[in-house]
This record gives structure tokens, sequence and C-alpha cells, in this order.
């Protein structure tokens, strides 16, 4: 009797395991989230900081959250998401040493972007409607990120030439044909997303340090600044698939 227990224990524990584990795995790709982006090797969560309640003291525990999290947010992985993600993570990692990132202590440039400003705003805490988040187009594909209690704060963009040419000629091409009211074919489309992925790949598996410049700014003034624009991740949602 006494070994039958036993053996149903051990059981109970092996099945428990394995669907904790395929849970788990399911959670960390889904659909929307391919298994080359769960399994890239800089595709590591943050843990955050936040208070409890709506007028409540700082939480006792940290949060993490992850490049799927913010997809699941944003509608889509991309790689201005993964930019995005990567670039804030780097200058999180120095604002805040000890790994927890504050985000009730953060303040923010940046263009107006869906990817970029979804990003953001997900892993600092800031906000346009509290003053936190500042919209300007001439801070192009990067961030101005800076921490309130301390004001220290730092610049990023990705380093010259890691951004593709023949990449970025083929989206301006098709968002140029959008602008002058033209029809953009289904071939370019595909092809620009296969060469995004392709992207995505390489940022979420190279050392932060050798795609990304990341430049200190002494003495920075935070200044707010708002500007509206088109959404622009939605202009070939009708283009049927080939």
């Amino acid at each position: 009797m006494k070994n039958k227990i036993i053996s149903l224990l051990i059981l109970v524990f092996i099945v428990s395991t394995v669907t904790s584990c395929s849970y788990k795995k399911k959670m960390a790709t889904e659909w929307y989230f391919p298994d080359w982006a769960a399994s890239s090797q800089y595709n590591k969560p943050v843990k955050v900081l936040d208070t409890e309640s709506a007028l409540g003291r700082y939480a006792q525990k940290t949060k993490e959250l992850s490049l799927r999290d913010i997809a699941l947010i944003h509608g889509h992985l991309c790689d201005g998401l993964v930019i995005s993600y990567l670039e804030i993570k780097a200058v999180l990692e120095k604002l805040f040493p000890d790994g927890i990132i504050d985000r009730t202590d953060l303040r923010v440039v940046s263009k107006n972007g869906p990817c970029w400003v979804d990003t953001v705003s997900a892993m600092t805490g800031a906000r346009i409607n509290f003053g936190t988040l500042s919209i300007d187009p001439k801070i192009g594909d990067g961030f101005i990120i800076q921490r309130i209690s301390t004001g220290e704060a730092y610049d990023v963009h990705l380093k010259k030439g890691v951004f593709p040419k023949e990449q970025a000629d083929l989206e301006n091409k098709i968002r140029t044909l959008r602008k002058q009211g033209k029809e953009v074919s289904p071939e370019d489309i595909d092809k620009a997303e296969i060469m995004a992925n392709n992207l995505s790949k390489t940022l979420l598996n190279s050392a932060p340090d050798k795609i990304l410049d990341i430049k200190p700014l002494k003495d920075y003034k935070f200044d707010f600044e708002f500007s509206t624009g088109k959404r622009g991740d939605i202009i070939n949602k009708l283009v049927p698939r080939i």
C-alpha cells in the first residue's frame, strides 16, 4: 500500500511538472511571439517596481515585464518593438544598477511612433498625461531617459549601420506609396516583414554594446513637448495576402 501511494505521488509530480513546463512554453511563445524570439539570447525580462494601489505605497514585491508582454499589449512583435525594448532596457540597467526598475521615477523623450511609445510607457511608466513622456520627432529612432530623483539621463540609439539600408529603403517606399494614395503590393509587405524579423533576430542575439550607442547627458533638463501624428502600423491592414 505504501509503495502504491509513493508511486502515485511520483506520477502526480511528473504530470504536474510536464503540464507546468508545457504551459510556460505556450505562454512564452504563443502565435504572436515565435520560438526564435522566446529563445533569443538577449530576450530577458526586466524587474519593475510600482505602487500597490491608486493611493498606495510602494509594493513590497517586484514584477517581471517581458518583451512578450509588450507584444501582447502593442498588438504584434516587430523590429521597432525589439529596438525600443533593447534600447530602453540597456539604459534602465544603468539608471538602476540593482536591477529593479522604479516605474514611478522616470521620464522620457520619444518620437511619436506606436512601437516606441507603447514600449517606453510599459517599461518606464512615463505618461503623456502626467507630463513625463515628451513626444518629439527630432529624437528619431531612440530615446532620452532620465531618472527623476537623481537627474541622471542617457541618450540611446542604434549604432550607425545596424539598421539595414535595403530595409529602410523598402519601408520608405511603402510609406511614400501610401501617402500618395497608391497601392502597395503584397510581395513588398511580405518582403518588409521578413527583413524586419531577420533584423529582430540579429538584435536579440547581439550584445548591447555591439548595437547601441548610449551617451550620458550631463545636467540634462527635461522639456515636455507634445505632437500628434497618424498611426503608421495600420496603413496596410486591408492589403490581401498572396
